[in-house]
């Protein structure tokens, strides 16, 4: 549970202009994208970003499709995976769609960026065939030089638009909207920001190679310890 000192530290924030020209700008483009597609889908991974991004986006319109990837027991304990349909549904999601792959059952955590491969050779293909021409994606400029020189460029991941309503908040804002909104987040969070920091605390794949870099293995071995050998 969030200690009561960061509660108020994030509700102080939530009061400033700066947090209150950053929640604007973000519906403004959750409003202009809307109108631009014909057919949007939101990607939800679950973690703080996506979820404050699909609460604006539920806002203006909660038929849209909410898509998330499930990675697996091997990744993502299922205690955790089981909350975040659950908290979709929580800001107003109706229509979810979860997808993952049997490679995760198959390989366990041998599995590598399974998820890059299926989403660009038959998810992406399958979205696009179906006529979704829009997905609003939580990316950050904040969270990496990488995200903030792809934001720049307009680089997608695929051949389907992507709308960033968060692309210029910091992760104040992104903390002082989930405090105030009462957004059912991940407490994942939680445990690792006594670790870390809400600053650095994140939400990925457990014990992942993919992300040694991070430094995510040695935060995974003190907080999930008896996920070590799933």
């Amino acid at each position: 549970m969030m200690k009561q000192i960061w509660i108020d530290t994030f509700r102080l924030w939530a009061q400033t202009d700066d947090h209150a020209n950053a929640v604007s700008a973000a519906k403004r483009r959750v409003a202009d994208c809307l109108c631009k597609a014909s057919r949007p889908y939101v990607a939800f991974s679950g973690g703080k970003d996506s979820l404050c991004m699909l609460h604006l986006v539920m806002e203006q319109d909660n038929g849209i499709m909410v898509w998330h990837w499930d990675y697996g027991p091997s990744f993502v304990p299922r205690e955790i995976e089981a909350t975040i349909p659950s908290a979709a549904h929580c800001v107003g999601a109706v229509n979810i769609e979860v997808d993952t792959s049997t490679e995760y059952t198959r390989l366990g955590r041998d599995a590598d960026n399974v998820w890059g491969h299926e989403f660009f050779r038959r998810v992406a293909p399958a979205l696009a065939e179906r006529g979704f021409d829009m997905a609003f994606v939580g990316l950050r400029a904040e969270e990496s030089c990488a995200r903030k020189q792809r934001i720049a460029t307009r680089d997608y991941a695929c051949p389907i638009d992507e709308c960033w309503p968060l692309q210029d908040w910091r992760w104040l804002d992104v903390w002082a909207y989930i405090v105030i909104h009462d957004l059912p987040y991940l407490h994942h969070y939680d445990t690792v920001a006594d670790m870390v920091g809400y600053d650095l605390s994140r939400f990925s794949t457990l014990f992942d190679r993919q992300f040694l870099h991070l430094g995510t293995e040695q935060v995974d071995n003190v907080a999930y310890w008896r996920h070590r050998n799933d």
